[in-house]
């Protein structure tokens, strides 16, 4: 059980990586706006760091809904199928993929 949990952990870590790297990727400057700003220091906007701190609070966004079919999976002695955290994984980042296209679709234009 604890290697399973452990690789779904890593594997979410991966696409929530991932995610961040597409987005910064596909919607550039979005990133740097005031609202999606991650640090208060403008110049450490492109950081990697920066990056890498935002792929986690994603994977901890996304483990609290792993994390609670876990449990539920647990209390009712019932496992998870092994395909559920990660297809739980995919709907939240394509959902998250989509939330920033919206925004970045309706940013002024660049003179």
């Amino acid at each position: 059980m604890l290697a399973r949990t452990l690789r779904d952990l890593a594997i979410t870590f991966v696409l929530c990586l991932g995610e961040r790297v597409l987005e910064r990727f596909l919607f550039p400057g979005l990133h740097r706006t005031a609202a999606r700003m991650a640090t208060s220091d403008p110049s450490r906007a492109d950081d990697i760091s920066t990056l890498i701190a935002e792929a986690i609070g994603l994977l901890a966004v996304i483990w609290l809904f792993n994390g609670s079919l876990y449990v539920i999976g647990w209390l009712a002695r019932r496992p998870l199928r092994p395909q559920v955290p990660a297809i739980l994984t995919i709907i939240i980042l394509a959902v998250t993929l989509a939330g920033a296209y919206a925004q970045w679709s309706s940013l002024p234009a660049r003179p």
